[in-house]
């Protein structure tokens, strides 16, 4: 192990998220459509908060105060996401026929930026959308979800179809415009956001029923059930089936709950054993980044037939282990092969897709649990001389692979900005840029090459822009790109940035001929140097940060980085005792947003 990471603490927590992700959605599937879930047709934009993360006091959801024979609903969404708009349209017969049973509350998980502007992932549209949707909610309690449905007819019309959405729906049109276009919309959006970081909403849409996260169905019927789970007594409960879902049979916790004829009268749940199994999971006790918590937690929520060992690299099985399924990074998740014969296993494709077969065994793959801990020290070393990372120089380097139009790399950008004017000189920061090969199907509308090897997620101008802030990185040094890239993210955006970018330049006084020298003769080594460190790191989405090649996993706050990067020094600077503060030193940023295809 280098010498940095043998005398100090590792920098970095386990980067577990994506393997979570992956457990839940297959837990999800099975028992219930989930409400947290991505890239299914009941998915959410922009990653999810798995049940183990996102337990919350009564006080943030208010439920010390819910009124007997009320149930609270809490909904947090993206006014454009297709999956916020899906529960919201089924929602809402539901609360006309429920009335005052039900305490509903609509919140936008959007960002508000340190200048007073905000960002959304769909774009501006969205921003816009969310603030008039809350006007009306503010002017027009008992019609907002009249307009909303509306508008939702076509979300990609938000918010222009505002208007005749209010007319036909007979909402106080003047009142929502003077809320929509002046102060007290944007004041609004930002309570909103305010309580939707609160929970940590990070996918749309999240959702909670008294304060607890909702995962079952996001039909009209499903959410019809859940209610009548709380409220008991209540004529629209009357004669509903016994089961909708598989989520709905629980009477036997030890046991597999499966619903058959769901929603039919002759709905009932079928109660069979679960098969057993053993999980082997094969750390370092030395690394103090290698919480295996989460994902032994999900899997026994997953599985609940698994039982867990533990074996440590250091043992003699520990090292047998090692070679005999070739285990490159810690920790590792080994199952015995009965996993396969899991119902769970065997209805969810996704769920299979994150294991490799290892021998007669089954591994959680690594890029799937972020695994970045070597199980063979010697492999580190290597590894850390092929992506140009020193140790032992007391000068820790801070990798950062951004879009340049993702709203989550930019809020790292922001929150990276203050920790180079801190650590200048001391720290070496180095941006990169997220770059895929053939973006969905490639072609110039996301790709620089005929071959389309180098593409963009946000588009071809994106990666214009991307190049760019690489040449200014390249030719004229760290302040003169963060000075660049920050200013781009405010003045310019994915459409307009090929024209937009010139006026930023000059206003910072940088050469443009510079720039565009670059551009025209050095934009494939670029694009080509980024990809082979994307493919080298593992990277797949923005932000994606490494210190010292180690992956970053804690808070994108100015704190969090200064932290993560002063406890990388083998011999800290005074300027690590600053504390460091701002706009997004708290949860106005979500930790786990991102941009990934």
């Amino acid at each position: 192990m280098s010498k940095k990471s043998s005398k100090k603490k590792s920098n970095n927590s386990f980067y577990i998220g994506v393997a979570v992700l992956i457990i839940i959605l297959g837990f999800l599937i099975f028992y219930g459509r989930p409400s947290n879930q991505s890239n299914v047709s009941t998915g959410s934009s922009n990653g999810a908060t798995s049940e183990l993360e996102s337990s919350k006091t009564e006080e943030q959801f208010g439920t010390e105060s819910i009124k007997s024979g009320t149930a609270k609903l809490d909904f947090y969404v993206m006014s454009q996401c297709p999956y916020g708009t899906q529960v919201e349209d089924a929602i809402a017969p539901v609360l006309d026929k429920f009335g005052d049973a039900v305490d509903f509350s609509l919140n936008f998980i959007a960002n508000e930026n340190p200048d007073g502007t905000f960002s959304s992932l769909h774009g501006e549209a969205e921003v816009k959308g969310d603030i008039v949707q809350l006007c009306a909610m503010k002017y027009n309690p008992d019609k907002y979800m009249d307009l909303i449905t509306c508008m939702n007819k076509n979300a990609r019309s938000i918010p222009s179809n505002w208007e005749s959405c209010a007319e036909e729906n007979g909402l106080d049109v003047e009142s929502i415009r003077k809320c929509y276009e002046g102060d007290e919309g944007k004041e609004l959006l930002s309570e909103s956001i305010r309580k939707s970081n609160a929970i940590q909403a990070r996918g749309s849409p999240t959702m909670y029923l008294n304060g607890q996260p909702y995962n079952s169905g996001r039909d009209s019927l499903s959410f019809t059930r859940a209610i009548c789970n709380v409220l008991g007594d209540h004529p629209e409960c009357e004669n509903l089936p016994a089961c909708g879902s598989d989520a709905d049979c629980t009477a036997q916790p030890d046991k597999i709950g499966k619903c058959e004829n769901p929603n039919q009268e002759n709905a009932k749940c079928v109660y069979t054993d679960p098969v057993k199994f053993t999980m082997t999971v094969l750390n370092d006790e030395k690394c103090t980044s290698c919480s295996t918590a989460q994902i032994e937690a999900t899997t026994k929520q997953l599985f609940k037939g698994v039982s867990i060992r533990h074996v440590d690299i250091s043992s003699d099985e520990g090292k047998a282990l090692v070679e005999k399924y070739n285990i490159v990074f810690l920790p590792a998740f080994i199952f015995d092969e009965e996993v396969t014969e899991t119902a769970q296993w065997n209805s969810n494709p996704r769920l299979a897709s994150a294991f490799e077969k290892v021998g007669d065994k089954y591994k959680l793959k690594d890029e799937a649990t972020g695994a970045s801990h070597y199980a063979d020290e010697e492999k580190q070393k290597e590894f850390l001389e092929s992506i140009g990372v020193k140790t032992g120089d007391n000068k820790p380097q801070i990798d950062f692979f951004v879009m340049s139009y993702c709203p989550y790399g930019n809020q790292a950008e922001e929150a990276i900005k203050p920790v180079y004017e801190l650590l200048k000189g001391k720290a070496d920061f180095k941006p990169h840029y997220v770059i895929y090969s053939n973006y969905r199907g490639g072609g110039p509308q996301y790709c620089f090459d005929d071959e389309s090897k180098y593409c963009s997620m946000h588009g071809i101008v994106e990666l214009h822009q991307d190049i760019r802030e690489f040449c200014v990185y390249r030719h004229m040094g760290e302040a003169e790109w963060f000075e660049f890239a920050t200013k781009m993210n405010k003045e310019c955006n994915s459409q307009n940035a090929d024209t937009c970018w010139e006026g930023v330049a000059d206003s910072l006084g940088l050469d443009k001929d510079v720039i565009n020298d670059c551009f025209a003769n050095e934009a494939l080594d670029i694009l080509q140097n980024e990809f082979e460190l994307n493919k080298a790191y593992g990277v797949s989405g923005s932000p994606t940060i490494f210190i010292d090649g180690q992956k970053y996993g804690g808070s994108r706050t100015p704190e969090g980085f200064k932290s993560g990067l002063c406890n990388a020094f083998e011999d800290a600077p005074e300027e690590c005792n600053e504390a460091l503060e701002g706009a997004q030193q708290q949860a106005s940023v979500p930790t786990g947003g991102g941009c990934g295809a």
